[in-house]
């Protein structure tokens, strides 16, 4: 068994007066593979660069942060495993915070700009890597970004950022993702995260600012649990227009949304679209969703925004949801829908007791709405287990 090296015995300094990624790299690309890395913080001119077989401890009180003007191409990150086109493999990274420093390292203005995308942590083409126990602050935008990656646990994962910024997804995955669990995400303040606290996002505009690096496909296998936020934007968003989402399981959503718990509205409100919505790719909508189980949901709205807390303009087949709960006594949009399909046609349903005929609620039509404060069960095109 391998043990446990400090990764800053070479003299690198934690007080983050000297930028040290070049050190802290260096030691990474040893044939060592087993680190600690001790208390301080640690200012990094480049990203930190995580390579196959790599185990790395975080002290509790360890931070990792951008250098002010480090990120100004969409390749700088504050850190990604090391071989992004050949992939990398058993990588596990536990505790400390990772920052941003949104302030010195700001995204371009244009939606479709180059430059920096915002992203702290990207992993990509990874297989059997996990993150625990990690604190996120001060994204400039999406926290931590996943594409083509499988066999992944992310656990114990805060956010806690002192300035909101547009597009602050927490948990970000992009497409080619399956057999991974997202397990106990928590957002220490009001308003973080500012975007989605996850998202499976299968297909999305590559073209822009902050997607760019990502890609588009199927993600498959996942398990989303225990997610807390006081007002957040979204709890989880569920993104396909032409990949599929298939074998999803959330269950445990806690708390305020300013926007949705559940958001699978094929990105219609996003400022770049993914589809054309006068051609898209299917004659009865865009997505294909298939087999969604949301179960134990207790939410309100944190906004008067008048989306639905579940909104659902994807098509799907077999999505069940169960157990959920309005909490109106914190509602500040008790006028907005509970439950909403639109731009689909529905299968047939089933409400608790109430049978849902099959119907079409593409435009002009008008959505099918439920403002029900609570409900047990609700099956689209599935028999009741």
């Amino acid at each position: 068994m391998s043990t446990y090296r400090n990764l800053t015995d070479s003299g690198i300094l934690s007080d983050g007066s000297i930028p040290c990624a070049a050190s802290l790299n260096a030691r990474l690309q040893s044939e060592h593979s087993h680190w600690v890395l001790p208390a301080g913080t640690y200012t990094l001119e480049d990203a930190l660069k995580v390579p196959s077989g790599t185990h790395l401890k975080l002290d509790p009180k360890a931070v990792l942060r951008l250098a002010d003007g480090a990120a100004t191409r969409n390749e700088h990150y504050l850190i990604r495993n090391a071989d992004l086109q050949g992939g990398n493999t058993d990588i596990h990274i536990e505790g400390g915070t990772f920052d941003g420093n949104q302030n010195g390292n700001p995204r371009p203005e244009g939606l479709l700009d180059a430059g920096y995308s915002g992203a702290s942590l990207h992993f990509e083409n990874v297989s059997n890597f996990s993150l625990k126990n990690i604190t996120f602050t001060n994204s400039e935008a999406y926290y931590a970004r996943f594409t083509k990656v499988r066999n992944f646990h992310i656990e114990q994962i805060r956010f806690d950022s002192d300035r909101v910024r547009p597009n602050n997804d927490g948990i970000h995955l992009g497409g080619n993702c399956r057999d991974g669990v997202i397990r106990d995400i928590r957002a220490l303040r009001p308003a973080v995260t500012g975007d989605d606290m996850v998202a499976l996002n299968a297909d999305d505009a590559l073209q822009r600012t902050e997607v760019h690096g990502m890609s588009n496909g199927p993600i498959e296998n996942i398990l989303i649990e225990d997610i807390h936020a006081e007002s957040c934007h979204t709890f989880v968003r569920i993104l396909s227009v032409t990949s599929p989402i298939r074998n999803i399981r959330i269950r445990g959503l806690h708390g305020g949304c300013m926007n949705c718990a559940i958001n699978a509205d094929g990105a219609r409100r996003c400022r770049v679209p993914v589809f054309d919505e006068a051609n898209p790719p299917f004659s009865d909508g865009v997505g294909i969703l298939e087999d969604i189980h949301i179960s134990d949901v207790s939410v309100w709205k944190a906004s008067q925004s008048k989306h639905a807390l579940i909104d659902i303009h994807e098509r799907c087949w077999n999505l069940k949801i169960e157990n959920f709960q309005r909490v109106l006594g914190q509602d500040q949009s008790p006028e907005s829908p509970s439950l909403r399909f639109n731009h689909i046609v529905l299968p047939s349903a089933q409400l608790d007791e109430q049978a849902i005929p099959g119907q079409d609620l593409l435009d002009p039509n008008p959505p099918y709405e439920s403002f029900v404060e609570r409900f047990n069960s609700l099956i689209v095109n599935g028999a009741k287990a």
